[in-house]
């Protein structure tokens, strides 16, 4: 869709998702807020009927099918020729985006580069050459907004980027419409994602007392209705690095070549004698190859579903201690969830696996996925690709077919034993014919018919900062967490691009007008006394020495008492800034970012070759009653061969 055409009243914004495996561009369009103001219809209705009362909702954004490309490889690809990062790759995307959005709308579209894994991974240097790149030639090339190349071309964290994916998701089913501020509790979802590399978990808890008792592990959230009232939303996020499908798979097939008792010893020249490893998370008769410390192994498919859920279990790292109880896997704190009251969404990996093998999207059942992800482990190789050829698998790869095994008890093990969700028939009822029954958990793909992105929150952020109605003290954006801001250093992310917040500010050092006026004074004051000096030139040598030397003392006392002036003065714009609610906390400049510990996840920081994790929780401190012992409880793993023998067993 090529809008030829656009109304004064709309307002467009860019976001582009540079990933590991490419770049994807997201062009979004909404209101002007001040224009819905002035609406005098003011209610909307959504395609489920739904009726928004426009002013008490946030700005509604719009983005069609077709405002969207990808192109490949990742940005991070240009490592070695950063210079060709924007020519190469960033201006496609851009180009794609001049056909969309109205030539008299391009000088007031901002545009996001916001990068994730892919870039995450390489040195700081070649990063940086990369983000420069970008912001030179973007400005150059193109008349797109960019105001602040810090903030609107960065790196984001998987933290971050969590946030923005709960945004998308809680954007997309509503719940950020008709919002009332007199009400304390509003409903929301829970968002996981589950990636090659990661994994991520963001969510309100339902229980006031759980986000009280563990504030400070929270990010607060705030937005703005068209009409000015903020909403804030308290949000635990986490993500788990390593945790992801491919790399959980990687670091399962180590654990298998480990365990063997010729490389469990103490030496250190272990030979890897045995290179034929069987995998019970590989469906029968299936066959791969596997590097490993410069060593090939042969890995031939078991297809044993009982065995598989049961080995992949300590990848979890439950056995890491508990700074604070509760914790989900790998030793992070974090609030509880009640499952009987909260909702998630899990969306990537969650979706791919139960959609193209197993045809379970949507609502989650376990003892149905389940028992399908059990057949299908334990089917011969030669089945399942005849099954694929004849397209009963969405016409997936042969190597995204043979991992499919290993990712569906993957996710079985981190819903259930690092979430804690319920198992239907086992620690909970099944309820399926129940009215009005809770469902905990689903996967999607998308909401509504709307793309799940999470680069639809970044842009919300955006839109909602654009309200100019209501408490102008508040500012659109993410509070990180009191631990994180003492743990990692991380600040305040503001909505807006807090530079068009300071019109009069046009100098890329951040030097206010008012500043540049006592410069100018400070300048032209020292330049008429050098006139002054040398018109009087022709009298110094009727002087001594010691008048000469107390006329240059005169002036050095003039001219640093202006100075100090100026820096009083400096300080009284930043007072009278924050009397106006007009300053803006932080955001992530491009030193934050060349700090890698504003990277490093909650998961990254209980590992143990963490020495910041250390610093913060030391094992002296801990309560020893959260470190698991030999008279504590285990909880069992389940399996399926033994779901009878548990189904009245009471969890810990």
């Amino acid at each position: 869709m090529i809008i030829t055409d656009s109304n004064q009243d709309d307002q467009y914004g860019i976001v582009i998702d540079a990933g590991s495996s490419g770049s994807r561009i997201h062009i979004y369009q909404w209101d002007s807020p001040q224009h819905v103001l002035d609406l005098q219809d003011q209610q909307v209705s959504e395609e489920d009927g739904t009726e928004i009362t426009l002013p008490q909702s946030v700005p509604q954004i719009r983005q069609d099918a077709n405002w969207t490309q990808k192109i490949s490889p990742g940005l991070s690809s240009f490592k070695n020729s950063p210079n060709k990062a924007y020519s190469n790759h960033i201006k496609k995307l851009l180009e794609f985006a001049k056909d969309v959005i109205p030539a008299n709308k391009i000088s007031e579209t901002p545009v996001f580069i916001q990068a994730t894994a892919g870039m995450r991974l390489l040195s700081k240097r070649k990063q940086d050459l990369i983000l420069q790149e970008l912001c030179k030639s973007i400005k150059t090339d193109t008349s797109f907004l960019l105001k602040d190349c810090s903030s609107q071309i960065q790196i984001i964290d998987g933290e971050t980027e969590g946030l923005y994916g709960w945004l998308s998701l809680n954007y997309l089913l509503g719940n950020f419409n008709n919002f009332d501020s007199k009400y304390s509790q509003h409903p929301s979802s829970g968002f996981m994602d589950m990636g090659g590399a990661s994994t991520q978990l963001a969510f309100m808890p339902s229980d006031p007392e759980q986000i009280t008792r563990h504030k400070e592990d929270m990010h607060t959230i705030y937005l703005k209705n068209v009409n000015g009232d903020v909403q804030e939303w308290d949000v635990f996020v986490s993500t788990w690095l390593g945790f992801g499908a491919n790399k959980a798979r990687s670091r399962y097939l180590a654990q298998l070549i480990n365990s063997l008792p010729e490389n469990a010893n103490d030496d250190d020249d272990d030979d890897y004698e045995t290179r034929k490893i069987s995998d019970p998370c590989l469906p029968k008769g299936a066959q791969t190859d596997f590097e490993f410390k410069d060593h090939h192994f042969e890995i031939t498919g078991a297809g044993d579903f009982v065995h598989c859920m049961k080995s992949m279990y300590p990848l979890l790292l439950n056995n890491l201690p508990c700074s604070e109880e509760p914790c989900l896997f790998n030793g992070v704190h974090a609030p509880k969830i009640n499952f009987e009251q909260d909702r998630f969404v899990g969306i990537s990996e969650y979706w791919y696996t139960a959609n193209d093998v197993f045809k379970m999207n949507g609502e989650y059942n376990f003892h149905e996925f389940s028992s399908n992800v059990k057949d299908f482990c334990e089917s011969n190789w030669t089945t399942l690709r005849q099954n694929n050829a004849e397209g009963l698998y969405n016409g997936i790869s042969d190597d995204y077919l043979m991992d499919s095994c290993f990712k569906a008890n993957w996710i079985l093990n981190i819903l259930h034993e690092g979430f804690d969700l319920p198992r239907i028939n086992i620690d909970v009822p099944d309820t399926e014919h129940d009215d009005g029954r809770h469902i905990p958990f689903k996967s999607a793909e998308k909401i509504n018919n709307h793309d799940l992105s999470w680069t639809l929150g970044r842009i919300l952020m955006y839109a909602s900062g654009l309200v100019t109605a209501g408490d102008k003290s508040v500012t659109v954006g993410i509070e990180p967490s009191s631990m994180d801001e003492k743990r990692t250093g991380k600040q305040f992310i503001p909505g807006v691009i807090e530079a068009l917040q300071q019109p009069a500010n046009n100098s890329s050092f951040g030097v206010s007008s008012k500043q540049t006026i006592y410069h100018i004074l400070t300048i032209s004051f020292v330049l008429g006394v050098v006139y002054i000096v040398l018109s009087k030139f022709r009298l110094i040598r009727h002087m001594s020495k010691h008048r000469i030397s107390d006329s240059i003392n005169t002036m050095k006392a003039h001219f640093f008492k202006l100075k100090n002036y100026s820096k009083i003065s400096q300080a009284e714009d930043t007072l009278a800034d924050l009397e106006e609610g007009s300053i803006h906390r932080g955001r992530f400049s491009r030193a934050d970012m060349e700090n890698g510990s504003n990277f490093r996840s909650r998961s990254m920081i209980n590992l143990g070759d963490s020495i910041e994790g250390r610093d913060s929780y030391p094992l002296s401190d801990r309560d020893r009653k959260n470190i698991s012992s030999p008279n504590q409880p285990m909880r069992p793993v389940f399996s399926m061969a033994d779901f009878s023998k548990f189904k009245n067993t009471n969890r810990d």
